[in-house]
């Protein structure tokens, strides 16, 4: 083969080679560009699910018929509406990892909240809540749990190009995200929904009651779990989550709000709870463990960068 010749079979190696760099890089980047969209929304639903137990709580307030609530009812009303439509319309890949029959089903179920809502009964209006907000709790968690495997591992690519940090640390993070954390705001918002409205009305009846017993101790089981995991937690991941460290200064306020709704509320008549302040305090606890979703999200969005800068690093 002549020098010509040569020259043409190196310059097809060479790009040959480079197609190959090009689909890893386009693979790599289409999987990260997509994780930082699932993070992106994870944190958009901790947020509008928070704002739907809002409009639960204030909804079953104002259900009592004193009008204490009534402006905040519109307040979150208008909250949740906005929340729905930046998400859906912010998000890269929003189409594709989230269905459509998701969607629709997840704005029936807002529509049916809202609609003629005053003429609701308590239970029911409470029910209509509930059931979307564990569509959105469904939705996160199946969302959160496809960031389970490595960014190299689902490209396919060498073992050099894996982070070092610890997976089970990662793994644990998923769970505080997908389940634990939320769902324990989830039983303390509950709690301050249907506890504030037997403030408002000065009593609570047996169903009632059964309902906030089975919820306090759900709660109290469940904070107990994740601040024993936090306790036992590494300094390095205690550093750069605040928010969630943080939460062990809320343990005391925690247990005067549940021990408040035991003994004024399930035990007494009602009348010892002032409404306004038992919902305030309630929502103060509840916004420090969504803040503490939030941190460990934004745990993932780094380890998503270190496991980016790892494959860039990892040579050829």
């Amino acid at each position: 083969m002549d020098k010509k010749g040569n020259s043409l079979v190196a310059e097809a190696e060479v790009a040959a080679a480079q197609l190959l760099d090009t689909d890893e890089m386009q693979r790599v980047i289409g999987v990260y560009r997509e994780r930082q969209s699932v993070l992106t929304i994870v944190r958009m639903l901790n947020h509008l699910i928070s704002a739907i137990q809002q409009h639960r709580g204030v909804s079953l307030a104002q259900l009592a018929g004193d009008g204490l609530f009534v402006a905040d009812v519109s307040k979150a009303q208008s909250q949740v509406n906005k929340r729905l439509w930046v998400m859906e319309h912010s998000c890269d890949h929003y189409d594709s990892l989230i269905p459509e029959h998701v969607r629709s089903n997840i704005q029936h179920s807002w529509n049916t909240v809202c609609h003629d809502w005053e003429g609701d009964a308590l239970l029911e209006n409470f029910e209509y809540h509930s059931f979307l907000i564990e569509q959105l709790l469904q939705l996160s968690t199946d969302l959160a749990r496809g960031l389970g495997e490595p960014l190299a591992l689902v490209c396919n690519l060498s073992a050099a190009a894996v982070p070092k940090a610890s997976s089970v640390l990662n793994e644990w993070i998923l769970s505080l995200v997908s389940r634990a954390l939320p769902q324990l705001v989830e039983h303390l918002a509950r709690i301050r929904g249907l506890a504030t409205h037997a403030a408002v009305v000065g009593q609570c009846d047996e169903e009632q009651a059964k309902k906030l017993r089975y919820w306090l101790q759900c709660a109290e089981q469940e904070n107990k779990d994740i601040l024993r995991q936090i306790e036992h937690m590494g300094a390095t991941p205690k550093n750069g989550w605040k928010s969630l460290a943080e939460l062990k200064n809320y343990e005391l306020k925690l247990a005067f709000f549940l021990n408040t709704v035991s003994r004024d509320i399930i035990h007494g008549d009602g009348t010892r709870s002032d409404a306004r302040s038992l919902f305030t305090l309630g929502t103060e606890i509840i916004d420090a463990y969504v803040a503490g979703v939030d941190g460990a999200i934004s745990v993932l969005q780094g380890g998503l960068e270190e496991e980016l800068e790892c494959w860039l690093s990892s040579g050829p």
